[in-house]
């Protein structure tokens, strides 16, 4: 069968521009280093690369979690520990007051040592994180904890007051993982907030312009509020080392994700990165094939009938 001209610059024409689109596509390759361009390059990467961009995207926001998580309980943990000093240092001063040749000025001066402190630890309780919201509440962060409230009607305050909760904020470190993020005073202390209550009538009972030192009441006194000292300083410490447990666990869930995401970045790279060898071959070939292509499509043009001599 005669091919007619025309065929044959057809099929040279469709040939160039096969190799053209190749040669492009091995150019762009080797600019961009990436093997895969279209998911039609290879279906079975092009999937696999999908699914571990799809976990590298859930273990970011895993990590994300986790270090929010991880400044939050870290806050509360240097909070606990003033708190925890603070307590420290009342017993203390308990103990002192507790000894039976002091006379009223030194009782008072004790008794108003002991209130600072109280008001300082009320204070540390009251804290806020950098958006505002108080973090010693539970669920409750749009309002103080503790308030001094009036609840005799006598105008003036008189009881320390839990506004909180003793819930839990969690948030999602891993799939199908989460964990607790906070303590509440409640828990630590009771809703009662005995130890800020006794504390305040312990420190008034000494400041008291009527005491008798030698009064055995106020030994009793002293002595309750020590109990009482104790008793929250085991809460505290309780909630302190709770906070150092997560911290842990969050720490190693941390590590865990890393290597993870590690291995599915080499894989990702194994699956989608150009090999620069193979490639660069395959682009001398398509020009050289480009290039005889041409050669051949000027040859063939010069022919016609006329130039066949007999």
């Amino acid at each position: 069968m005669r091919v007619s001209a025309q065929q044959s610059y057809n099929s040279m024409n469709n040939q160039f521009n096969t190799l053209s689109t190749r040669l492009q596509t091995t150019i762009t390759q080797m600019a961009t280093g990436k093997r895969i361009l279209l998911p039609s390059d290879d279906p079975i990467a092009a999937t696999r690369i999908t699914q571990l961009n799809r976990e590298q995207a859930a273990i970011e926001q895993y990590q994300s979690n986790i270090s929010a998580a991880s400044s939050s309980m870290n806050q509360q943990e240097s909070v606990l520990d003033s708190v925890d000093n603070t307590l420290l240092s009342i017993r203390d001063d308990l103990l002192a007051a507790q000894n039976g040749t002091l006379d009223a000025t030194d009782l008072s001066s004790y008794g108003s040592a002991i209130e600072s402190a109280t008001h300082s630890i009320v204070a540390a309780l009251n804290y806020q994180d950098e958006d505002g919201h108080y973090i010693f509440g539970g669920t409750v962060n749009d309002k103080p904890p503790i308030v001094y409230e009036d609840t005799d009607g006598d105008g003036e305050g008189d009881e320390y007051v839990y506004q909180g909760n003793d819930n839990h904020r969690e948030t999602t470190v891993s799939n199908g993982v989460t964990i607790d993020t906070n303590v509440s005073v409640g828990e630590m202390f009771g809703d009662d907030l005995s130890i800020l209550n006794t504390l305040d009538d312990v420190s008034k009972t000494l400041q008291d312009p009527a005491l008798d030192p030698t009064d055995p009441a106020v030994s009793t006194d002293i002595q309750q509020a020590i109990d009482t000292v104790d008793r929250a300083t085991e809460g505290l410490n309780t909630a302190i080392a709770s906070l150092g447990e997560r911290q842990n666990t969050i720490g190693m869930l941390s590590d865990a994700q890393t290597g993870v995401s590690d291995a599915n970045q080499d894989l990702i790279g194994q699956l989608q990165d150009l090999d620069y060898g193979p490639a660069t071959i395959e682009f001398t070939g398509l020009q050289m094939a480009m290039e005889a292509t041409m050669k051949t499509y000027a040859k063939v043009s010069d022919l016609s009938l006329f130039n066949v001599v007999d």
